[in-house]
C-alpha cells in the first residue's frame, strides 16, 4: 500500500510539473533528497509516468495532431502543415544532438538538487517575461525555420534540472512572435517524438516486470496531465503566466535556504 501511495503521489507530481512551467526534472531532483533513489532510479516507473503525460498531450491536442497528419498525407497535403511538421523535426533534431553531446554532463546535474533549485529561479524569470513580451503574434500554423531552431535550443537548455521545458519553449515561441496558445501547442506536440524516443530507449533496456505501482503512476500522470494542460492554456489566454514565476521563486529560494541547514 505505501508503494501505491508513493506511485500515486509521484504520478500527480509528474502530471502537474510536466506541463506547468515549474520543471518536473527540478522537482524530482529536489525530491531525491527526501525519498531516495528507489523511485527515481526505477526506469520502468519513469517510463510509465512519461507515457501517461505524453498520452495526455495526444488527447488534449488531438485535433492539431490529426490536422498535421492529414496535412502531410498524399492527396490531402497542405504546404503550411508540411512546414510545421518539418519545423517539429528540426526542433527535435537540435534538442537530440545537444542532449547526446552533453549527455554525461546533464545526467550529473540530476544529483545536484541545489543546482535544480537555482534553475527554478531562472525558470521563474522566463515565465515572468513571457507575459511581458509584446510582439505581433503570428497565428496557428505560422512558423519559420529560425523559430524551430530557437525553440530547439531552448528545449535542449531545459534538459538541465530546474529549467522547465514547457516554460522555456513557450517563452521561446512567444519571443519569436508566435501567438501564446499556438506556442504552447507547438511546444508540447514537438516534444512527443523526443519523449517517445527516450521512452523506447529506456524501456528497451529495462528487465523490470510491470507492477501495479507503474500502472497507478501512469494513469495518475495522464489524468492530472489533462487537467494541467487545461489550466496552462487558461493562464496563457488570461496573461496570468506570472503566477508560475512566484511559485518557482518561492520553491527555489525555500529549498536553497533549507539545504544549508
Amino acid at each position: 500500500m505505501p508503494d501505491l501511495f508513493i506511485a500515486f503521489f509521484l504520478g500527480i507530481i509528474q502530471g502537474l510539473t510536466e506541463f506547468l512551467p515549474v520543471s518536473s526534472s527540478g522537482h524530482l531532483a529536489i525530491m531525491q533528497g527526501f525519498i531516495g533513489d528507489k523511485w527515481l532510479g526505477d526506469v520502468l516507473f519513469n517510463v510509465s509516468v512519461h507515457l501517461g503525460t505524453t498520452l495526455a498531450v495526444v488527447v488534449f491536442f488531438h485535433k492539431d495532431i490529426l490536422g498535421l497528419i492529414r496535412g502531410i498525407m498524399p492527396g490531402t497535403y497542405q504546404r503550411q502543415q508540411g512546414i510545421v511538421v518539418s519545423c517539429i523535426l528540426i526542433t527535435t533534431i537540435i534538442t537530440g544532438i545537444i542532449g547526446i553531446l552533453f549527455k554525461e554532463s546533464f545526467e550529473a546535474m540530476f544529483s545536484m538538487p541545489r543546482l535544480a533549485a537555482g534553475m527554478l529561479i531562472v525558470t521563474g524569470l522566463l515565465t515572468f517575461f513571457t507575459d511581458r513580451i509584446t510582439k505581433h503574434e503570428r497565428e496557428y500554423g505560422q512558423i519559420r525555420i529560425r523559430d524551430a531552431v530557437t525553440i530547439g535550443l531552448f528545449q535542449a537548455f531545459a534538459i538541465i534540472p530546474g529549467i522547465s521545458r514547457s516554460g522555456s519553449t513557450i517563452f521561446a515561441g512567444v519571443l519569436c512572435g508566435m501567438e501564446r496558445t499556438w506556442a504552447a501547442s507547438y511546444s508540447f506536440i514537438a516534444a512527443i517524438p523526443a519523449v517517445i524516443g527516450a521512452v523506447v530507449l529506456e524501456w528497451g533496456g529495462s528487465p523490470q516486470p510491470l507492477t501495479w505501482a507503474h500502472i497507478v503512476g501512469g494513469i495518475t500522470s495522464f489524468i492530472v496531465g489533462l487537467i494541467s494542460l487545461q489550466f496552462l492554456v487558461w493562464t496563457l489566454k488570461k496573461h496570468n503566466f506570472f503566477i508560475f514565476s512566484v511559485y518557482c521563486w518561492l520553491a527555489g529560494v525555500i529549498y536553497l535556504a533549507v539545504s544549508f541547514y
